[in-house]
């Protein structure tokens, strides 16, 4: 699932932009989720509670504040949701490519150049997989996933160890969560048959145990210690070449 945030001052705008995504998100088969705020301050104040979005449609000019201050304010609490600016005014350009905008829409908005650029970025965000996701007595949750320094397996339970501190919970398996987060932009390590590791949260090994960033110490097991080492290798050799 996508989730995406609509901010217009304009009705008319934020439900021509809702019933757009409806229809290419209905055609597509693509599950996403809108909220739809009227001043950029009420955007900021639900990022600010800590939810994720994954694309945000955002007016320049709005009569409560700009859109610019806005995306400022959202560059600094969250540095990988996508910005796609809707707006009949287009001199603000310059300012827009140093927000790391992904791109620009004109109004009055043409659906097929709206259409083609959501599905632009619904593949970007897909391909980076930057967020884990899951549900959990009937809630929906995603963390990114940088932040999760391991997964631990514990019965019919995984256990989401996240680096300030906290410990989420999901029922499910771990090669399940193996296979979801394989191939994303953040690389986790399989260490042991109960231990799924983020391979930059690792701050030392050896041939038994892992050392953590958080002082965390997690045992390599003998089936795993192969596959293990091969990836982590891998994975050091590209830094030290980068």
């Amino acid at each position: 699932m996508i989730k995406i945030a609509i901010c217009d001052d304009e009705n008319i705008i934020t439900s021509q932009i809702d019933n757009i995504i409806l229809d290419i998100c209905n055609r597509e088969g693509i599950s996403f989720d809108t909220d739809v705020f009227y001043s950029g301050q009420g955007l900021e104040r639900e990022i600010s509670k800590g939810t994720k979005y994954d694309l945000i449609y955002l007016d320049i000019q709005m009569a409560n504040g700009d859109g610019i201050t806005t995306a400022k304010n959202i560059r600094k609490m969250d540095e990988n949701v996508l910005l796609i600016y809707v707006s009949g005014y287009d001199k603000y350009m310059m300012e827009l490519f140093r927000l790391d905008v992904f791109a620009f829409i004109k109004k009055p908005i043409e659906n097929e150049y709206f259409t083609n650029t959501f599905l632009d970025a619904n593949r970007k965000i897909c391909n980076q997989k930057l967020y884990f996701s899951f549900h959990y007595k009937k809630q929906e949750y995603k963390i990114l996933c940088i932040d999760i320094l391991y997964f631990e397996s514990s019965g019919r339970k995984i256990n989401v160890h996240i680096r300030d501190g906290n410990i989420e919970k999901f029922n499910g398996k771990l090669s399940d969560v193996e296979e979801q987060i394989d191939n994303g932009k953040v690389p986790f390590l399989r260490i042991h048959q109960s231990y799924l590791v983020n391979y930059h949260h690792i701050k030392s090994r050896s041939k038994t145990e892992i050392t953590l960033i958080d002082g965390t110490k997690l045992p390599i097991s003998e089936e795993k210690k192969k596959n293990f080492g091969e990836q982590y290798g891998r994975l050091l050799g590209d830094e030290i070449d980068a």
